[in-house]
């Protein structure tokens, strides 16, 4: 398995950082622009063994991608898993742990795409530098849905 960690220091509260990751309609908003990223459905605040079912992507070369919250610490950590989608295999933390006046924003994905030892070579120079650019601006957006927040 590939593992990508991305992490940044935000200034708001973990229960603050948590609250935002448990409103499955916050996935548009801190999603890139690309690939085009709709939630077609989720409960409006996740729970575990809830799916959520996104589409990424344009047309005919989008992908349906069905996620599963498999744990939820509350105030700590929300964990999903792929159930369908283009990875062989998905676990995605997001975890939300205070550091002095704000909190650490940890999003941790270890993934599979491709089989064997070629595949794991071409995932950490293909799919992990775009997912850690995927994070960074995440991470960005989350910081604007903070109140008084600048981004």
């Amino acid at each position: 398995m590939t593992l990508v960690v991305y992490s940044s220091w935000i200034p708001a509260s973990a229960d603050d950082l948590f609250e935002i990751h448990m409103d499955a309609a916050n996935l548009a908003a801190i999603s890139p622009p690309f690939p085009p990223f709709r939630l077609l459905t989720a409960p409006k605040r996740a729970e575990a063994g809830d799916l959520q079912v996104m589409r990424l992507g344009f047309g005919r070369l989008s992908v349906e991608w069905h996620a599963r919250v498999s744990r939820i610490v509350p105030g700590r950590l929300l964990e999903d898993v792929q159930e369908r989608g283009p990875f062989r295999k998905w676990r995605h933390q997001h975890r939300c742990i205070a550091e002095g006046s704000g909190s650490r924003l940890t999003d941790a994905v270890s993934f599979r795409l491709l089989p064997t030892v070629v595949g794991e070579f071409v995932e950490y120079w293909t799919v992990r530098p775009l997912l850690v650019g995927m994070f960074a601006y995440r991470h960005r957006r989350t910081r604007a849905l903070l109140p008084h927040s600048k981004s």
